[in-house]
């Protein structure tokens, strides 16, 4: 369980203690604010699989030592964030592998994909 599912399960846990009030405000503004989160996080989830699919085409390739590309590709961390870069094994990460520019270091990347074309 996630910890956000662990969060609104406590929330609901707590708002219930209070519903056994004739009425009450706060079990109203704990129970609406835990639909609110499950319903907000459940789009996010959809849209974000939406967008990868459509965006990169679903081409990701998951970091192994013995398949690294050794040009400059599209990195993706273990947080979903992005960069152009050449991917590295790194001991100090905790997915084992990392990616860099001239400008940025990335740790955690956990996949890449060809440059998208322009």
């Amino acid at each position: 369980m996630s910890m956000l599912s662990e969060q609104v399960k406590e929330m609901r846990e707590i708002a219930k203690t209070f519903s056994e009030w004739e009425y009450n405000r706060f079990y109203d503004v704990i129970s609406n604010a835990a639909d609110t989160i499950e319903a907000l996080s459940a789009k996010l989830a959809e849209e974000n699989m939406e967008r990868s699919d459509r965006y990169y085409g679903g081409g990701w390739i998951a970091c192994d030592k013995d398949n690294l590309p050794d040009k400059e590709v599209l990195c993706c961390d273990k947080y979903g964030e992005m960069i152009l870069g050449y991917i590295a094994e790194d001991e100090g990460s905790e997915t084992g592998f990392c990616a860099e520019n001239d400008n940025e270091y990335m740790y955690d990347c956990v996949k890449w994909m060809e440059k998208p074309k322009p």
